[in-house]
Formats: structure tokens, sequence, C-alpha cells
């Protein structure tokens, strides 16, 4: 093993670039330049004098970046429009003395209502009779706020105001408010949080009572998660078959139909799911009970032509990929034809993609001799989070800087490298090589495997770490046995970067099983997720 590993990490910490300041300044701003430069900032190679004219040089200024640059450098006072500047002079004692804009700019912070007395609030309320904001102010002189502006048809307010109180719950909320309120630009939000995290029961079964030709897509579809939560299944086809009708892509209305299906069984519904192009969990599992071949899955391969194009330069990537954004359809195939190399088989597999607007489904398997001699699902589930992680770019870059073609974060491939496989010389930039990236994956899924029983239990862990898997997995009312699991359960994955990623990483897996020939089904699959013991559905 110790010999495996020199190997690996000769070439790899030859391939190591630091970037100084300097150097970085003359590069364009995208997310790799941001990476190096938290890097030096983590590194404390920056000096203040350095940080306050930094801010320029950044390309996404925003969580740890930004996070750390004011460590160094204050951020600036928050910017006060000269329009309502003198406002911020009234207080709670003297807001009646304010003119109508200043009073209106006060009252839209509910801290500033919460703060009034309750006679400022009666007198306000008055001045502005008729209004949201008179009910609003009169609703805080109730001792039920948020009762006060259902009953009143204050719909306006109702989410900001609930989520302000921290309310637990609500009840007895009336039919023509909550149409009203499913109307309103944050109840999609609202609604998917409660439902996720099964908070507010009563307020949530209230729900079930919203008339389904109000909402649309993803509001449409959580509601009918939460009909079917309350056993109301009804009213959750009502909702599906509204999600069906309004999602635009493909795979959404497959998963919509998945459920129409579910819930009345009919088996036409299962038949046009079965003939969807899509590939996707739910066309998948269709296709098996219909005994239907796979979607189309074009394997791609490049011409074997040579290539200068330095595939391990993130700069040169970011570069390329803006291009690609930009590029028109005629341009498009001129670069697909520019990089239709083996050497730069990612980058003709993203263009391609793109070209056809994601019609075909293009499936690759560069850098396959570093992992030809893991067995078939190894292969297969490296592959797969590879797809979906980066699309087999070596040096993508991510918002959170995760790097590579496994997109391992930093502080990860350092604990794995120092803790676990005891390797010197390791510079989390070597993560940047495929051969690297693939060998800590396969350490990683090793480690991963040995705790988790599914390749969506693996890939929840992947994307949102095993503490957040495990947690999940030790509650009562997820992977259970019960109706419409294990699919309800994956509807309801606490993160939703997770639960979607889980989906698509699986629809992958089961495509580079059928191109490794490997025949496993994905109902197996489904059925090894259900945990053997009863849920507790209760709220």
């Amino acid at each position: 093993m110790r010999i495996v590993l020199a190997l690996v990490f000769t070439c790899a910490v030859a391939f190591a670039a630091i970037y100084d300041l300097q150097t970085l300044k003359t590069k364009d701003n995208s997310l790799a330049k941001d990476y190096y430069l938290h890097r030096l900032l983590e590194e404390n190679q920056i000096s203040k004098k350095e940080a306050n004219s930094l801010r320029k040089q950044i390309f996404r200024y925003a969580g740890k970046i930004k996070k750390d640059l004011e460590k160094l450098v204050p951020p600036p006072k928050a910017y006060v429009d000269p329009k309502y500047a003198k406002c911020y002079n009234y207080t709670t004692k003297t807001i009646t003395e304010a003119n109508t804009t200043c009073q209106k700019f006060r009252l839209s912070s509910l801290a500033f209502i919460s703060n009034l007395d309750t006679n400022t609030r009666q007198n306000l309320a008055y001045n502005y009779k008729g209004s949201d904001l008179s009910t609003l102010l009169l609703a805080f002189n109730d001792t039920n706020i948020l009762t006060f502006l259902a009953n009143n048809q204050n719909s306006k307010d109702f989410i900001r105001t609930f989520t302000f109180l921290k309310a637990s719950d609500l009840d007895n909320v009336n039919t023509s408010f909550l149409n009203e309120l499913a109307k309103q630009n944050g109840f999609a939000k609202f609604a998917q949080d409660l439902i996720i995290k099964k908070q507010a029961p009563k307020l949530r079964s209230s729900f079930v009572k919203i008339d389904p030709s109000m909402v649309s897509e993803g509001v449409a579809f959580y509601l009918g998660v939460n009909a079917l939560l309350f056993n109301d299944e009804k009213k959750a086809l009502a909702f599906f078959q509204k999600a069906y009708e309004s999602f635009d892509k493909a795979a959404d209305k497959d998963n919509a139909l998945f459920w129409i299906w579910q819930i009345n069984k009919k088996k036409e519904h299962l038949q046009s799911l079965a003939k969807s192009q899509s590939l996707n969990i739910y066309s998948l599992y269709a296709k098996e009970l219909m005994r239907e071949p796979l979607p189309p899955i074009t394997f791609l391969e490049a011409k074997d032509t040579k290539s200068n194009f330095n595939m391990k330069d993130p700069f040169l990537w970011q570069s390329t990929a803006k291009k690609i954004q930009k590029a028109s359809p005629k341009e498009l195939e001129t670069l697909a034809k520019e990089f239709n190399s083996k050497h730069t088989l990612p980058i003709y597999a993203y263009i391609l993609e793109r070209q056809f607007k994601f019609k075909n489904n293009y499936f690759i398997m560069p850098y396959y001799e570093f992992i030809k001699d893991y067995d078939t699902k190894r292969q297969a589930l490296i592959l797969a989070i590879a797809r979906q992680e980066s699309r087999f770019i070596p040096t993508a870059v991510s918002t959170s800087y995760a790097l590579g073609m496994m997109q391992f974060m930093p502080f990860v491939a350092n604990h794995i490298a120092q803790k676990e496989l005891k390797l010197k010389d390791f510079d989390q930039d070597d993560m940047f090589d495929p051969k690297t990236a693939y060998f800590f994956a396969n350490h990683h899924l090793n480690y991963l495997e040995e705790r988790l029983k599914s390749p969506v239990f693996i890939a929840y862990a992947y994307n949102g770490g095993i503490g957040f898997t495990n947690r999940m997995l030790a509650r009562d009312d997820m992977f259970k046995k019960g109706k419409f699991e294990p699919f309800l359960s994956m509807e309801l994955v606490p993160y939703q970067e997770s639960r979607i990623y889980a989906k698509k990483v699986l629809a992958n897996y089961i495509a580079y099983l059928h191109l490794l020939n490997d025949n496993t089904k994905i109902s197996s699959i489904f059925e090894s997720l259900v945990q053997n013991t009863e849920p507790s559905r209760k709220d």
C-alpha cells in the first residue's frame, strides 16, 4: 500500500502550484482565484494593508473569503439611502412626530413595531386605517398576533411575522386566508421548510385545505408530500397533478407523475413514466417494472488526437467555462470540435451537453485506468459521484472551495492525507490531479461503506457528511417500513442539496452499472433503503 501511495503522490506533489498575491492579481476574477486568495488569508500571507485593496480582486464576496477578509478589514457601514437617513433619528418614542415616509420606513421593521407601546401602535393603526400596515400594528396589540393577521386576511405580513415570533404552531386557520397565503412570494420556502422539518403540525394540517389551482410547480409538489403525511391521498393526488402540469423540466414532471402512479396505481401512468427519455430514478424504476430499456445513453469517446490544453490549470478551466457559457450555438459547435480529444474529454462532454440543451444523456469514463482494478460497483459509484460533482473536470472549484473531480473539501482532504494515509508533502491542490482524486474517493468510500449499506445513503454522506446521515437514519420516521417508503423519506431528507444530489447519483450509478455490464436493478436498491422497524409518522 505504501508503495502505491508513493507512486500516486510523486506526480501529485510535482503538480501542486503555489500562487502569491502579485501573481493572483494578474488573473481574471473567478472561483479559482477566490480559492487561492482564501488560502493566502488562511495562511496569514496577506497583510492588513494588502487586504484593504483586496475586495475588487474577489469574484464571489461571500462565505469563507468574506468572513476571513473581514477579520483583517472590518466591513464598511451598511449603505443607507439618503432618502431615509434622517428617518433613523425617530425612535419608538418619537415616531408619531415623523412624516409619512419615515413612519412607513421605520414601521417596516417588526422589531421596531414590537417595541412600540400599545397606545402608539393604536394611534398609528388609525392613521393607516384600511391598510395591511394598520392590520399589522393592531395585531401586535392582540394577544394572538398570528390569529389576528389570519382572521383579518393579512397574508402579506403573516410569513415574516411567524418567523419573527419564532412561532411553534397555529390552529384553525380559515381556508380563504390559506389560499391568499399560498400566493405570497415567500410561501414556497416557508411551506417547504415546515414540511421538510415537520414543524407546526396544526398549521401544516391546514395546508391540505389549500386549493391546488392556487399553487404550481414545487409548491404544489410539496403540498402533495404534506398531504400524504396527513394521510389525505385524494388531496395529495390533486397537488401532484397540478405539479405535473406546471413543471417544465422532464425530470420534475417524472417525479410528480411517479407520485400520481404511487397513489392511484393506474397502469397508464406507469406506462407514461416508462416512456420518458429523461434519465432519473423514477423513469428508471418505471422502465424496470414495464421491462423497457434504459433511456438512450450516449457513451462518449473522443478522438485520439493531441491537445495542448492544460487540464491541470484551474484558471484556464475557469476562463474556458466562461467562454462556453457565453457561446452561441454556432460557437459551441466550433468549441466541440476543438475539444474533441481524449485529453480534453470532460470538456468535450461539457460542451455537448450545452450544445444540445441537456437533451442527450452523455456518459464518459475519463482516467479509467486509475480505477479499472476496483470492483464494478465501486467503479460505478466513483464515476456516478464524479459525474454529479464536477462533470469530471479535474480543476473544478466550487463556491465552498471543494476541489477537483471528486470535490473534496480542503479540510477533509488534509485530514485523510495526514491522519489516515499518513502522507508526507501532501498539498490540498493535489486534489486537482485525477489519479489522486480517484484514490482519495476510493479510500473515503471504503470508510462510508463500512458504515452505510446503500449507495443512496453513501451519497447522502458524501455530500452532507456522515454525521448528518447518521442523525437522519436514527430518526423513527425516516426510511422505516410504511406505505410509500422509501420514496416518501427520500422527499423529506432535511438537507435540500443532499436530497437532490443522491437522486442524481443513483441515476448515474444505474447507468454506469449498465455500461459496465452489471444489471443491478434499481428496485433492489430502493428495497435496501427501508430499515426493519415500523415508522412513526406522528407529528
